[in-house]
């Protein structure tokens, strides 16, 4: 089962993070130049430019609708990069983080949509994450500063701030999609599950799979943390590291029972030193987990895998190289892969014509089987 490439939108910016909103209309995305791009899939198509010169010239031509959506106007505020990106599970409002330390709740289907609020200093400095209750009326950040925070979705205010056992820097959250539970992970691959209602250590998951001490170096390989079938799996994604200063590794999912804390599987996904870091994971229906890799240049795929299977269901890799993030619409049909543009600059890059290229993310929208 193959996905099958419906369109690819070139937004022009680095893209980060994507989420479809609950209802399915909107997908978004988080950018490195501190914006939050939207595209509406539910607007009836707009004919591009030629095609709409062509009707106005013959109003009977048959002039074929375009693929892709279209944008709405970027949100903008944010001040570093925008890393975090989550909606409101049963209100038109979206909260959006950044590398600031700055959260905000925005309106995610207004035209030109103005904060409703804003907390200048969720964090000190990097969120690196954010998730939602499962009622909406809580919010759930991690940041660099190691701390893991409770907000009021209301207003943003603070409700209760947490901490892994280890006071390490946070990558991944989590909000469990029955249950009032928290999940974070951090720099040394540690896994805590907490009640976000009272505080409370529910359970550790050993995540260790994803650190190495190399050289004096911590290298922390964990980025993704979500729940799969109904809440009862719980899984995480990132590299298990090799070592080095440019780290390398091979691209890993782990699946692990959110009742006991045992491990039930551990993937390694693609090819070792090629897919080195999984970002980002998703579960879809029948048990499929859609997970896009980065790797050295030029490297990085897009895999379907299912556990206990020894080949992936699918990669795709027309395309979809280096690929940051993947989200999965609600009704499971479509899903969405942020990559990289074909010859994206790194360092050591010369000017061309006194000006250095930057990069895009080229976003591939699926159909699933």
């Amino acid at each position: 089962m193959e996905p099958v490439l419906q369109c690819l939108l070139e937004p022009g910016q680095q893209v980060n993070r994507l989420r479809f909103s609950p209802c399915g209309r909107l997908l978004a995305g988080t950018t490195l130049e501190g914006t939050v791009l939207r595209w509406d899939l539910g607007a009836p198509p707009v004919p591009d430019a030629a095609a709409a010169k062509a009707l106005a010239q013959n109003p009977k031509a048959k002039v074929p609708e375009p693929s892709a959506p279209p944008s709405l106007p970027f949100v903008g505020g944010h001040r570093g990069f925008a890393t975090g990106l989550a909606f409101h599970p049963f209100r038109d409002l979206a909260f959006s983080a950044d590398s600031w330390g700055s959260l905000r709740a925005w309106p995610c289907l207004a035209l030109e949509p103005r904060p409703l609020w804003e907390v200048p200093a969720a964090h000190d400095g990097w969120i690196r994450d954010l998730a939602v209750g499962p009622e909406g009326d809580w919010l759930v950040t991690g940041g660099r500063d190691g701390k893991v925070r409770i907000h009021d979705s209301a207003t943003g205010g603070l409700l209760r701030e947490l901490a892994l056992p280890d006071g390490s820097e946070i990558f991944a959250v989590a909000a469990h999609p029955t249950e009032p539970w928290v999940v974070a992970g951090g720099l040394f691959g540690r896994i805590a599950l907490w009640n976000a209602l009272d505080g409370r250590l529910v359970r550790e998951f050993d995540g260790s799979v994803f650190h190495l001490l190399h050289r004096l170096q911590d290298i922390g390989g964990l980025r993704c943390l979500g729940f799969a079938d109904a809440g009862r799996t719980l899984f995480a994604s990132g590299t298990k590291p090799k070592g080095g200063g440019n780290v390398n590794g091979h691209a890993r999912l782990c699946l692990f029972d959110t009742a006991s804390g045992a491990l039930r599987h551990e993937m390694e996904v693609g090819e070792l030193d090629k897919d080195i870091f999984a970002h980002e994971a998703a579960a879809a229906p029948g048990g499929l987990f859609l997970v896009p890799t980065t790797g050295q240049p030029g490297s990085g795929n897009f895999f379907g895998l299912r556990p206990g299977e020894p080949e992936p269901v699918f990669k795709f890799n027309k395309g979809t190289v280096n690929c940051h993030s993947v989200a999965l619409s609600p009704d499971g049909l479509r899903c969405a892969v942020a990559a990289t543009n074909t010859g994206s600059n790194g360092n050591g890059r010369r000017l061309v014509d006194g000006k250095y290229p930057g990069n895009f993310s080229p976003v591939h929208l699926f159909r699933l089987g």
